[in-house]
């Protein structure tokens, strides 16, 4: 795997083991209060940005893969666009709701 590639996998796999690690046990902590309405907002924003970020980078990649295999990164980059959009919209929403 050349350098670029395996920065690129190490980075995703990087995420992915920082979320299980330290974000999905405080989210499963059914001990913890409610979250504030303002944190809500801050997760929604949060989640947003995962996505983009994720379908820019599919979307970068989709030059460089092989023909048989770039339509599922560009793909893979609408719907994770689509995804943060909606995101956005519902962080919009809330925002609107925690002021």
């Amino acid at each position: 795997m050349d350098s670029g590639m395996r920065a690129m996998v190490d980075a995703v796999g990087e995420a992915r083991r920082q979320l299980r690690e330290n974000a999905l046990p405080k989210a499963r902590d059914t001990g913890r209060e409610k979250v504030p309405e303002a944190e809500e907002v801050a997760l929604l924003g949060a989640l947003a940005a995962l996505m983009e970020s994720a379908g820019d980078l599919a979307y970068a990649v989709a030059d460089r893969i092989s023909p048989d295999n770039s339509e599922a990164y560009v793909q893979a980059s609408r719907r994770l666009g689509r995804e943060a959009r909606n995101l956005r919209d519902e962080e919009r929403k809330a925002n609107r709701r925690a002021k």
